[in-house]
């Protein structure tokens, strides 16, 4: 099934939650990169998380409908015609860009779908330490907090289809745990692969205060350390 104009290219950022996910789609952006709808304020990240509203509530729907959600991702999702039908909708409002792209970290469960409607899907991920982002969700989350094994937990689960999806097919990797200035030397590169525009210092996203948690020095367990060297690995 082909949904998209002829000739479009679309890009998908996907990673997991609290992993920078935002800032490169908002540099994406900064580049020349559409995305339509989107959030330009967010409580969690004053620059906005850049996601497209009807990306995020078809999510939303999608989970539920698996009697799930972000925070309790299913095993697999399953996808029925009405959930093409909504997917290929949010495709169709996109006919008259020539490149562009949408971001949320949910699009990693749900990748197969776009895949499937988006021939030439071309993906961007990143990651970020496992402590870092369980730290970032233990402050998000619920009134008394994320723990810290669940958000490793949660780590694992996105970032174990991040990597399997990129040996299913290579794609740009970055990690949110480099510094300003050799992330955008790497994100140029991404930038010039998909002619977009480079970021001078002046237009960059990205910035040293969006890095709110380090890593910290906490063993991981084993499954997730093991994960994490080996995106480390990938990204290079």
């Amino acid at each position: 099934m082909q949904d998209k104009t002829p000739d479009q290219k679309v890009l998908c950022v996907i990673g997991m939650h609290r992993s920078g996910t935002s800032c490169l789609i908002g540099s994406l952006q900064n580049g020349g990169l559409a995305l339509g709808e989107h959030s330009t304020w967010d409580r969690h990240n004053t620059q906005g998380n850049r996601e497209n509203p009807a990306v995020v509530e078809f999510h939303e729907g999608l989970l539920e409908d698996h009697g799930a959600s972000w925070d309790r991702p299913p095993r697999r999702l399953h996808f029925n015609g009405r959930h093409r039908q909504e997917a290929a909708r949010i495709i169709g409002e996109f006919s008259g860009y020539p490149c562009w792209g949408f971001k949320d970290p949910r699009t990693t469960l749900a990748l197969p779908l776009w895949r499937e409607l988006i021939p030439g899907l071309q993906i961007i991920g990143i990651f970020r330490h496992p402590l870092a982002v369980a730290a970032s969700l233990q402050k998000r989350g619920s009134p008394t907090g994320i723990s810290t094994a669940r958000g490793l937990s949660l780590w694992y689960h996105y970032n174990d289809i991040l990597y399997r999806e990129y040996h299913r097919q290579a794609f740009p990797l970055l990690s949110f745990d480099w510094d300003e200035e050799y992330f955008h030397l790497r994100l140029n590169k991404v930038h010039q692969s998909f002619n977009l525009r480079p970021l001078g210092p002046g237009q960059r996203f990205y910035n040293a205060e969006l890095q709110h948690f380090s890593g910290g020095r906490e063993r991981l367990p084993w499954r997730v350390g093991r994960l994490y060297r080996k995106l480390q690995a990938l990204a290079g």
